[in-house]
């Protein structure tokens, strides 16, 4: 079946820590010097995604503070204590810490621009994690000289199945799972990763069975291709 984006994504804690989040770092392997807050294309892009952004109900990330605030431009971008762009303008990942009356709240903001200067499909990844626990959203949008137009991953994405996540066989607690999907954008080319994502009772069974779901699944590369106008697989 096609691997639809979710609506709403319950992700396992990754354990991140309030003091790694002070540090203005990027993402795994990125040049220390690419740490930057300059402006650039796919800041441009964010820009008129969050001028209309929306979040879901109950959303504690610091995209949905700065909406409830109804913060301006130059606001939403002094929440976040690290930013980080590279790929030529075209890529940045932002992360931030808020305090909420549930608890700590830490936010991961990536967004990239495939396709042409001046033009492309812009993807944005929120990532929000309290109390051990994660929720995300991925949102399409293809952006021209009139602004940006929102489109469902299906138009984009190729078919993903359960079996492309699994290298191996699949363990006893993940039997008759179906997966849900992440798309995170990358720093690097044009590409895009596809990465299986556990319901939350599923997650629960393998962890009292020993069974780490990074060990049993393998995220995906998504490769942009131009002629098309879509990602194709990379795997």
């Amino acid at each position: 079946m096609r691997r639809l984006l979710l609506s709403s994504l319950t992700l396992l804690s990754l354990g991140a820590s309030t003091t790694a989040l002070a540090v203005p770092t990027g993402p795994p392997g990125a040049p220390p010097s690419a740490v930057t807050g300059a402006d650039s294309e796919v800041l441009a892009a964010l820009h008129l995604y969050v001028a209309s952004f929306q979040p879901v109900g109950g959303e504690t990330s610091l995209l949905a503070y700065a909406r409830r605030e109804a913060l301006d431009w130059t606001a939403v971008q002094n929440l976040w204590a690290s930013q980080f762009s590279g790929g030529a303008g075209r890529f940045l990942e932002w992360r931030g810490h808020s305090q909420t009356p549930g608890g700590s709240v830490f936010t991961t903001l990536r967004a990239a621009l495939y396709g042409t200067p001046g033009s492309g499909l812009l993807v944005v990844n929120r990532e929000w994690c309290s109390a051990g626990s994660c929720q995300a959203r991925t949102a399409f949008a293809w952006q021209d000289a009139g602004g940006l137009r929102a489109v469902r991953d299906s138009t984009v994405i190729p078919l993903i199945r359960d079996a492309d996540f699994y290298p191996g066989d699949v363990p006893e607690c993940l039997q008759g799972v179906v997966l849900n999907v992440s798309y995170v954008p990358s720093w690097q080319g044009q590409t895009l990763s596809a990465t299986a994502v556990l319901p939350r009772a599923s997650a629960q069974r393998c962890a009292a069975t020993g069974v780490s779901p990074e060990a049993v699944t393998r995220p995906l590369r998504l490769n942009w291709t131009a002629s098309v106008g879509k990602f194709r697989r990379g795997w």
